[in-house]
């Protein structure tokens, strides 16, 4: 259940919260991801999972993790 005073999905289970970070990283796109953004992504997923639990994480939260990704890949791959 969304809260929209909070921004976050109480009692959200492991499929919610795949399936509302699949909007922000389509798997279409994840598919063809090299091994630097796949393991960017699961740094920066796995600790804000850990951080903060799955129903805390906002969709601002995903963006922000979204733009994150795209910096440090940038900075590693010098593209």
């Amino acid at each position: 259940m969304h809260s929209e005073m909070y921004g976050v999905y109480s009692g959200e289970t492991h499929e919610q919260f795949i399936q509302r970070a699949n909007r922000v990283f389509p798997v279409d796109r994840a598919k063809a991801w090299s091994r630097v953004e796949r393991a960017v992504f699961n740094h920066l997923l796995g600790r804000m999972i850990h951080e903060h639990g799955y129903g805390a994480i906002t969709d601002t939260m995903l963006d922000q993790s979204r733009d994150d990704m795209a910096r440090i890949v940038r900075r590693c791959t010098g593209s």
